[in-house]
């Protein structure tokens, strides 16, 4: 018979109480709060009928969604437990226009809504979503590759800018912004311009007077950042020598193929960040770059803390009015995300290779938007919702690898 000691007695003791520490635990439920969300119409279509709906909660800390379509009279009456909620809706509203009836698909979103207590009351306003037809990102290749020695490969990175239109549309003057907030680092900028413009830390644009450089429907032109052959340095690279334009900024340490074209530099040095942490922009320049550095000047504010002590801090960029913008891309990484960096009426949504700040993994990887269907004709037409989320595979294979 085993001799029983306080040894023997304390061993299943610990297991008892451990358990019934592990029961209570489940036990614990968060609090319900009673939701009340209005839906309001976006100010240009203030007498829209909104249908069709669907609204996703998902809350931050468990990654848990829930998703609604009840709606009456605008409003959305749901329980969730208490937490921090990223809110977004996709839906379609019906309108007069000249006694005629218009169908228009709205989005909207909020960040970081937190819910306590027993009740909550809320707005959430939805705005326009405006499908792309004309150019629109198809991929971007941010990652770069590594080499046998499993150090980091630069140089090898670029866009694809697709045709989505079903005409023949011309790139000159198309103009590709890095943003200059990052989507894993969450601030309150002064002025607040998101609402109308992006904050952007460099912008290139394609030259051309005009109709240089036709790009038919469903086709696409590639900008790399070298524009050569990088499988002679790196055998699991890409060769960008059929590139159409690559990034090269003189008087530095920087490579020029004269065989491929150059993209204009208009603002600062465009470097990808390989972890996805910056976001990028389509546009154009109804007035020029000339106009746009005369007058889109962005000077703000904001506080840094350092070891719990608060340093103001000011900067001087460029902003890119949303009105001059024809497609958005979000970038970011699962771990670190925590806001988007701009109007999400741009893009709602962000896409990513890496799920953690440092992945290993990432390289070799790109976003590439989905395919939405193929006219009888062949032609491709890509998936533009304006909700990078849905919009783009992450961790993609590159297309030209």
């Amino acid at each position: 018979m085993m001799k029983m000691t306080l040894r023997n007695l304390w061993i299943p003791l610990c297991a008892l109480l451990l358990l019934n520490a592990c029961k209570k635990d489940n036990t614990l439920q968060l609090n319900a709060v009673a939701l009340t969300l209005t839906l309001q119409n976006p100010a240009e279509l203030t007498e829209a009928k909104l249908s069709e709906v669907k609204v996703t909660f998902k809350e931050i800390n468990s990654g848990k969604v829930t998703v609604s379509t009840e709606v009456k009279d605008q409003k959305m009456n749901i329980s969730l437990s208490e937490g921090s909620y990223d809110v977004s809706l996709e839906g379609t509203v019906e309108y007069k226009l000249n006694g005629e009836t218009k169908r228009r698909k709205v989005g909207g979103l909020k960040q970081g809504l937190v819910l306590t207590g027993t009740q909550h009351v809320e707005n959430l306003a939805m705005f326009t979503v405006l499908e792309g037809k004309g150019f629109v990102i198809q991929e971007i290749f941010f990652t770069g590759t590594q080499t046998a020695q499993n150090k980091p490969y630069t140089g090898d990175k670029y866009f694809v800018i697709f045709n989505n239109s079903a005409e023949t549309l011309y790139a000159d003057g198309l103009v590709i912004a890095q943003s200059d907030f990052l989507t894993t680092m969450k601030r309150a900028y002064t002025p607040d311009v998101m609402s109308q413009a992006v904050a952007v830390g460099a912008v290139i644009r394609i030259p051309g007077s005009g109709k240089d450089h036709p790009v038919l429907p469903g086709k696409s032109i590639v900008i790399a950042d070298d524009g050569i052959n990088h499988k002679e340095f790196n055998p699991v690279s890409v060769d960008l020598t059929k590139a159409d334009f690559e990034i090269f900024t003189p008087n530095r340490e920087d490579v020029d193929n004269p065989q491929v074209k150059n993209m204009e530099n208009v603002y600062s040095r465009m470097v990808f960040h390989d972890r996805g942490f910056s976001s990028y922009v389509l546009a154009h320049f109804p007035d020029g770059t000339d106009d746009f550095l005369l007058n889109q000047k962005y000077d703000y504010s904001y506080s840094l803390l350092v070891n719990g002590v608060v340093y103001p801090m000011d900067q001087e960029e460029y902003k890119i009015p949303n009105s001059w913008i024809i497609d958005a891309v979000n970038l970011s990484v699962q771990s670190e995300f925590q806001w988007i960096v701009t109007d999400p009426s741009l893009d709602m949504g962000w896409t990513f290779c890496g799920k953690i700040a440092s992945d290993k993994t990432r390289y070799g990887k790109s976003v590439r938007r989905k395919v939405l269907s193929t006219t009888p004709e062949g032609r491709v037409i890509l998936k533009d919702t304006n909700n990078s989320s849905l919009d783009f595979d992450a961790e993609a294979k590159p297309s030209l690898m």
